[in-house]
């Protein structure tokens, strides 16, 4: 069962970069995107919407990609963990899963307590991947 633990934490693999939101997750997301595959390494990219004014850095700050127009990936600059999706005068922050300490706390499943998780950009998944996890899913975002 999820502790929904306030705040929430996380960082890069080497603990240069470290982070603490003061507010519960918004939404998730699942993207199947080219740019989320390729910057993750896999399938899909997992992430989390949070507020920007409730994000801080408690150690250490971002190196960015501009991936697009009016938008940026944050990494970290020396192991180069992925950690942030944002987008040019977004309020919002999409912050990976795999940087927070604990994911289990905010399970993206169907029906979860905290807020709505989908898969997006469904159409440019990776054709042999059957999503079968009962969650929405969009054609693009």
């Amino acid at each position: 069962m999820a502790h929904e633990r306030i705040p929430v934490t996380g960082g890069c693999l080497c603990g240069a970069v470290r982070y603490e939101v003061s507010e519960p997750p918004t939404a998730g997301s699942y993207c199947h995107c080219a740019m989320c595959r390729k910057q993750s390494g896999s399938l899909s990219g997992a992430a989390m919407e949070f507020s920007w004014a409730a994000f801080r850095f408690t150690k250490g700050e971002l190196k960015y990609y501009q991936s697009s127009a009016g938008a940026k990936r944050g990494f970290c600059g020396n192991c180069g963990s992925r950690m942030a999706f944002v987008s040019e005068g977004d309020p919002k922050v999409w912050v990976s899963v795999g940087s927070l300490d604990h994911p289990e706390d905010w399970p993206m499943t169907k029906g979860a307590s905290w807020g709505r998780s989908q898969h997006i950009y469904v159409g440019s998944k990776v054709v042999w991947y059957a999503i079968g996890d009962g969650l929405p899913q969009q054609a693009t975002e």
